[in-house]
């Protein structure tokens, strides 16, 4: 029997405008994007998704909706890793970084930007959305035992969580 393959995607909360910052990097969470990260993390919970690691942006937003997502699911923080590649890249760089995870890891939450991380679920999903949200979410699942086995394939099951729909 084959194992299960998830990809959380997660777009970064509601943040402070540009303005407010020398550098897009810096930009932080407003409180609208700290309470939405814990309100779509709880529905989350109720669906029983708990990832083996989580894959952020290095930007301060990601970081911080990482850091919210870990502890609503209780993972513990050590198994959160920042990828300096993930700041505004493309669906490619996503999909090569999924591509080399060990086996023995089965879920994987990334924390990103648009357009990247909405290209990345537009292309896991075949085109399920055209659209994630700030706070959005994309639960694509595959029955394959190696993250490779993915390229191309149909996802067996997909979902979507937008903080205006809960």
């Amino acid at each position: 029997m084959k194992k299960k393959k998830e990809i959380i995607l997660v777009r970064h909360g509601k943040a402070c405008s540009l303005d407010a910052f020398q550098k897009d990097i810096d930009r932080v969470l407003m409180e609208r994007g700290v309470n939405d990260g814990y309100r779509v993390a709880g529905i989350l919970i109720d669906k029983g998704v708990k990832p083996d690691i989580i894959l952020t942006s290095p930007a301060a937003r990601a970081n911080h909706t990482a850091l919210i997502f870990s502890r609503a699911l209780n993972t513990g923080t050590e198994i959160v890793k920042i990828k300096k590649e993930f700041f505004h890249c493309s669906d490619e760089t996503f999909l090569n970084n999924i591509y080399s995870l060990p086996d023995n890891i089965n879920s994987v939450l990334i924390v990103a930007h648009n357009p990247g991380i909405t290209d990345l679920a537009y292309e896991l999903t075949k085109g399920g959305t055209s659209f994630l949200p700030t706070s959005g979410v994309a639960v694509i699942q595959f029955d394959t035992d190696t993250w490779p086995e993915i390229s191309g394939k149909k996802p067996d099951n997909y979902y979507f969580i937008k903080p205006k729909e809960i």
